[in-house]
């Protein structure tokens, strides 16, 4: 867009702009705000429905026009290939193009017969979570046309598509030890990571002196300000001030959009702007880091972002990307056993608020309400977002098992002193 914003179009087969798909995205998602990667993914998905819908001789928009929505026996077929691989689905395509499919009419025994040339391969599946985003885009799109064409206030193919996603975690996506589908890290988890970033770790698993500095300090705030992995890119080393009041340092998390990120894949905000704080710990690595490292990067003088690759052989480096920060955490999780991701670290911030604000809230410091105004202040999150919930899933069901144990402890307790007892010997 002419501000530098990062928009995507669906282009159709004979390489103009889709109108319809087009039209649902820009006012389902970006007139919404959702950033451009979440757009993108919409268009994705869309894309494949209509992969699908041709493979079925199904022309999605000239049916609901004229009111023959999908047929239950239909929106089956389009799932069951909405939780395949989308590679799978064009094998499949290329495997039947000497077969005439046999198109979706009401009439039984046709039916049956397109129902034949599906094949069970599990090893084309994709995860739960995957299908199921993938399912309520179908849905939500194929809604809006419906309701579009109709000026319908429900559109039962919508309710009934996204009553055949898949759940999104289920126990066979989860450890029976640890039902943990949370993207968290626990407490020692996270302790074992910041060790190995250590400069000085024997653990730590890049050669380069101003790697491992830059690594640690891309960890370490990742934990301390439980940003996002796109907020983290966009700091500038000017977003890193001192507070007027008391000198205390606070660093500057953006929201607005770089018009002049050069980067293909744009790290974005997808939250509201706002200011973390830094304690001293913080502050010092990055003072060692902007001052002793990043200064060792060939052209870091003419990239404005914190954060910039170090490689000696090229003329000049650059702002480092989504990629780069992702690979970061590949090797990390190579080091210590599990899986690190970007985003884990935010909700481990949130577990360790939701741990510190019960005491505090315990201890009569701040009410409840206070509390959860100040998470989503620090989290970037508008008045009365939900997101909150999502975040502290894990700490509620900790605390609900742990509350649970000690139930059912104080409880056997009580009923060993009287179970298998004499009614003589029990003193009421």
């Amino acid at each position: 867009m002419a501000d530098g914003e990062a928009y995507s179009i669906l282009l159709g087969d004979d390489g103009l702009p889709m109108l319809y798909p087009n039209l649902f995205v820009t006012i389902s998602h970006r007139c919404s705000f959702d950033s451009s990667n979440t757009s993108y993914m919409a268009f994705e998905h869309i894309r494949y429905l209509y992969e699908i819908c041709k493979f079925l001789n199904i022309d999605l928009i000239q049916r609901c026009k004229c009111g023959d929505f999908l047929s239950k026996p239909e929106m089956e077929y389009i799932v069951h290939w909405a939780k395949r691989t989308v590679s799978t689905f064009r094998q499949h395509v290329a495997n039947h193009k000497s077969v005439n499919i046999v198109s979706f009419v009401p009439k039984l025994n046709r039916l049956e017969t397109a129902r034949t040339v599906i094949v069970v391969d599990r090893k084309g599946d994709i995860s739960l979570i995957t299908a199921y985003n993938r399912i309520t885009n179908f849905a939500e799109y194929i809604g809006w046309l419906e309701k579009m064409f109709f000026n319908l206030d429900d559109s039962k193919t919508e309710t009934l598509l996204k009553s055949l996603r898949p759940k999104r975690f289920n126990n066979d996506d989860e450890d029976e030890n640890d039902a943990d589908n949370y993207k968290s890290m626990r407490p020692h988890e996270i302790i074992r990571v910041l060790d190995v970033v250590r400069p000085d770790s024997s653990e730590n698993p890049w050669k380069s002196v101003s790697l491992r500095y830059r690594n640690q300090l891309i960890i370490n705030m990742l934990e301390s300000l439980g940003c996002r992995r796109g907020e983290l890119l966009k700091i500038r080393p000017i977003d890193v001030k001192r507070r007027a009041i008391d000198g205390r340092r606070y660093v500057q998390i953006r929201s607005n959009v770089d018009t002049d990120d050069s980067r293909l894949d744009r790290p974005e905000g997808k939250t509201l702007g706002r200011f973390n704080p830094m304690d001293k710990r913080l502050a010092d690595m990055y003072d060692n880091y902007l001052i002793h490292h990043r200064c060792n990067a060939n052209g870091a003088e003419r990239i404005p972002y914190l954060f910039v690759t170090h490689n000696h052989r090229a003329p000049t480096n650059q702002a480092l990307s989504n990629a780069a920060v992702n690979k970061i955490c590949r090797q990390i999780s190579g080091v210590v056993g599990f899986k690190v991701h970007p985003h884990s670290f935010r909700h481990a911030w949130n577990d360790k608020y939701s741990k510190y604000a019960n005491q505090r809230v315990a201890a009569g410091i701040v009410t409840e309400a206070k509390s959860e105004s100040d998470r989503q202040k620090l989290m970037g999150w508008g008045e009365g977002s939900k997101m909150a919930m999502k975040y502290s899933k894990r700490f509620e069901d900790e605390r609900a098992f742990k509350v649970g144990m000690e139930l059912q402890e104080k409880s056997s307790t009580e009923i060993q002193s009287i179970v298998g007892v004499y009614e003589e010997d029990i003193t009421w």
